[in-house]
């Protein structure tokens, strides 16, 4: 049975809202346990948390992005990465643009930073829990949606997202999340411009992998074109496989088919930190959806069963269109 658990912070214990009601503890990732969100378990193991921490002004680079942990097949730690680390502000799956441009102003919603220069670089941005929309599960499978606002220290909120993350087993003991994102602007027309580093939709894998970098590899499509400073084009799907907690693990990064600026830039670290790079508008007319799957695997993925995944996904996707 899948179900939802509402995870404390500060290694509080709260109630659990689910299907089956139960009480928990935040368990530690990369040595904090300030995180709370909400966690999908499938028989009492956790497989992915969305945290949303409230932002603190007393603790911004603890609580400042909203992102979704992977989990351990066993269900016992996050094999994505939190706060802290190298690169603090790489967290588990998010999303966001060093240069998020609204009217004359540049808001880092990556490194979350309110502005490149001066006093603004010293502020920060927060991406905030609002609301659940919904939460909904079933045997296969469990959705939920958080509405959440962009924003930063000295500007009203200017993007509203609504986050949906689905959750449901995959072939061969697979487990696949899919992270849906549809972003409204609150501020007039906004330009999502960045670089294939730090802008984008991507995941980071657990911070130890900094300590075990010679074991990183990572799988390209057939045609794929590897650039300087580990960039990849000609791509829609990127494998990375690293070791976290003695285990490797294959974690596969897709992009959908109906991306609107079409095929994106996929860039790697061999620290875990990998996924795509694209630069979309944000208009008044309509929301802006984007759409990825990750599917994450104990089971050695080649080449070719990574582009059979694909596949299965363009078709889900194409078929729904």
């Amino acid at each position: 049975m899948i179900d939802f658990k509402y995870a404390g912070s500060w290694g509080l214990f709260l109630c659990v809202l689910s299907l089956a009601v139960a009480c928990g503890a935040s368990e530690p990732t990369d040595g904090f346990t300030f995180e709370h969100g909400l966690d999908v378990q499938m028989d009492g193991r956790t497989w992915v948390r969305t945290v949303t921490t409230p932002f603190d002004p007393e603790n911004p680079e603890l609580t400042y992005k909203v992102y979704t942990h992977l989990y351990d097949f066993e269900g016992a730690f996050p094999i994505t990465k939190g706060a802290g680390g190298r690169y603090s502000h790489h967290r588990g799956l998010f999303i966001g643009w060093n240069h998020t441009l609204v009217g004359e102003r540049t808001v880092d919603t990556w490194h979350m930073r309110a502005g490149r220069e001066g006093a603004l670089r010293d502020a920060f941005a927060q991406q905030e829990l609002v609301e659940w929309v919904t939460t909904e599960a079933d045997a296969n499978r469990a959705t939920h949606t958080a509405r959440i606002q962009w924003r930063a220290d000295d500007l009203a909120p200017f993007i509203e997202e609504e986050r949906t993350i689905t959750v449901f087993p995959g072939e061969d003991g697979m487990r696949v999340v899919d992270f849906v994102s549809e972003l409204t602007t609150l501020a007039g027309p906004i330009r999502l411009r960045g670089d294939a580093h730090h802008a984008g939709m991507q995941v980071r894998m657990s911070n130890e992998v900094v300590d075990t970098e010679d074991d990183t590899e990572y799988i390209m499509p057939e045609g794929a074109e590897e650039l300087d400073n580990d960039i990849v084009d000609n791509a829609w799907w990127l494998c990375g496989s690293m070791v976290v907690g003695g285990k490797r693990y294959w974690v596969l990064h897709l992009t959908a088919p109906d991306l609107v600026t079409g095929q994106p830039h996929y860039s790697t670290r061999a620290y875990g930190r990998f996924g795509a790079f694209f630069e979309p508008d944000l208009t008044p007319d309509a929301p802006l959806r984007l759409a990825f799957r990750v599917i994450w695997s104990e089971s050695p993925l080649d080449q070719a069963r990574c582009e059979a995944l694909y596949q299965q996904y363009a078709d889900e996707v194409n078929g729904a269109s």
